[in-house]
């Protein structure tokens, strides 16, 4: 017991050191219809992927995720 407890200990700080994970589209309430867009850059010029979700909770994706984006969110 006090080998695992030891183990847990020394290894818990570690976990901090742990790269986050990207960013992802925010979740889309039930009865909405709801898209992200991301793009090359901050200026926006390039779509390089993105995300829609229908009204019914089905979510269809393409390219790749980046960290400028830009999203819709709309009524059924």
């Amino acid at each position: 017991m006090r080998r695992v407890l030891l183990a847990t200990v020394l290894t818990a700080p570690l976990l901090a050191l742990l790269p986050a994970a990207p960013a992802q589209a925010m979740p889309c309430g039930m009865g909405r219809t709801c898209s992200t867009t991301y793009y090359s850059d901050e200026a926006l010029t390039t779509a390089v992927g993105g995300e829609w979700t229908d009204c019914y909770g089905h979510t269809a994706t393409w390219g790749v995720w980046s960290g400028h984006s830009t999203y819709y969110e709309g009524d059924c």
